[in-house]
Parts: C-alpha cells; sequence; structure tokens
C-alpha cells in the first residue's frame, strides 16, 4: 500500500486559501497527509485535518523558508521598478514550485527519495517536467488540471513569460534574442507568483492529501 492511499478522502472539505498580505502567503501543512490549508486554526494541530482526522504531529508551514526568502527579494525588485531581474526571479521560483509538487506526488505513489531524486536529475527540463512528467504521475495534462482548478490561463501565461525570459538571457542563434522585458512583464510575473500558490495548494490537495495513488 502506498503511503498516502490510507487517507483516500471520505469526506467532502474545502481548500482555505491564506489571506493576502502583500508577501508570501502563510499556509501549514498536515505531516500525516500534506493537505495543506491556509486556515489559522489549522496552525495548532488540536483540530483534526478534514482529509485523515490527524490532530498529532507539528504542521509544517509551506512554503519553505528557502522560498519565502527569495519571494521577499522579488517583491523587493518589483517595488523598485527592476521588472527584468522580476521576471527571471519569478521564473526561477515558479520552477522550484513545481519541482515541489511532482516530488511530492512521486512520494505520495510511494517513490523513496533515491528514486525521485534520479527522476528529477534526468528530467531537468521545464518543458520535459510540465509536458511529460506531471501527465505521466497524474494521469492528466498540467494545463487540464490547471483548468480544473479555476487557473485555465496559467499555463500559457507561464509558457509566454518563459519564452521571453529565455530570449532575454540566453544568446542563442536559434531564438530571436530580446533586448529588454516590458514593464507589463514583470505586473505579469508577479501575478503569476501569486497565482502559483494558490495552484500549488489545490494541485496538492487534490494528487497527494487526498490518496491520489491506489495499489
Amino acid at each position: 500500500m502506498s503511503k498516502k492511499s490510507r487517507f483516500k478522502q471520505t469526506r467532502p472539505h474545502r481548500t482555505v486559501f491564506a489571506p493576502e498580505t502583500g508577501e508570501a502567503p502563510l499556509y501549514w501543512e498536515c505531516p500525516v497527509c500534506g493537505y495543506i490549508s491556509g486556515d489559522p486554526q489549522f496552525m495548532d494541530g488540536e483540530h483534526p485535518c478534514p482529509i485523515c482526522g490527524a490532530t498529532d504531529g507539528e504542521r509544517r508551514v509551506y512554503p519553505t523558508e528557502r522560498i519565502r526568502r527569495l519571494d521577499a527579494r522579488i517583491r523587493r525588485y518589483n517595488a523598485e521598478g527592476d521588472h527584468e531581474i522580476v521576471v527571471i526571479l519569478v521564473m526561477a521560483l515558479l520552477e522550484a514550485v513545481l519541482e515541489d509538487i511532482l516530488d511530492r506526488i512521486m512520494d505520495a505513489q510511494g517513490a523513496t527519495l533515491p528514486l525521485r531524486r534520479m527522476v528529477m536529475d534526468t528530467q531537468r527540463a521545464i518543458g520535459t517536467r510540465i509536458g511529460k512528467l506531471f501527465p505521466a504521475l497524474a494521469g492528466e495534462e498540467f494545463e487540464e488540471a490547471a483548468a480544473e482548478l479555476g487557473y485555465r490561463d496559467f499555463p500559457y501565461r507561464w509558457r509566454q513569460l518563459r519564452e521571453a525570459r529565455n530570449a532575454f538571457i540566453h544568446d542563442s542563434p536559434f531564438n530571436d534574442a530580446r533586448e529588454t522585458l516590458q514593464p507589463a512583464m514583470g505586473n505579469d510575473a508577479m501575478e503569476l507568483l501569486d497565482q502559483s500558490y494558490k495552484l500549488f495548494v489545490l494541485l496538492n490537495n487534490r494528487f497527494v492529501a487526498d490518496g491520489f495513488s491506489e495499489d
């Protein structure tokens, strides 16, 4: 039995988003099944998890401190109007968020740490992770999952900004180089940054905490 299939959802629940505060949101994660919630009552561990019913164990904070530091730096650059750095760093952060959700799904399906590390090391390209690895793990395309969770435009806008970022930082004869990134792209990047946390939580609660993998 995979370690998450024991917690297959048996009662309805809804994801509670963290309030928007102008900085990285604050969520708490159930250490037993991986469910994530922005409900402050979920922090103390005394309120049962709506997925597995657990009340024991320390509820972990999401995003991690590493992501929170990068988020703070991005928002500082955005306040200073440095939109090109904002685009570059947001794209890096979104790739880290995607890597995290892929690792969580593999973990939920019973993959060992060495196996997960090997998969991520051999599937480094972001396009491959989105286009092949995610569908192989989740059973549906990333675009389909995002649309079903209310973020239909997210994959397209992310791809457009990745292409612009790549054209800006890579001096390649195979791609049209960009001399600048427009200020509007910085605004788009910040919108994607804020949306990415909510989409990540929804993907996690669907494909990880709900006991997606069954034997």
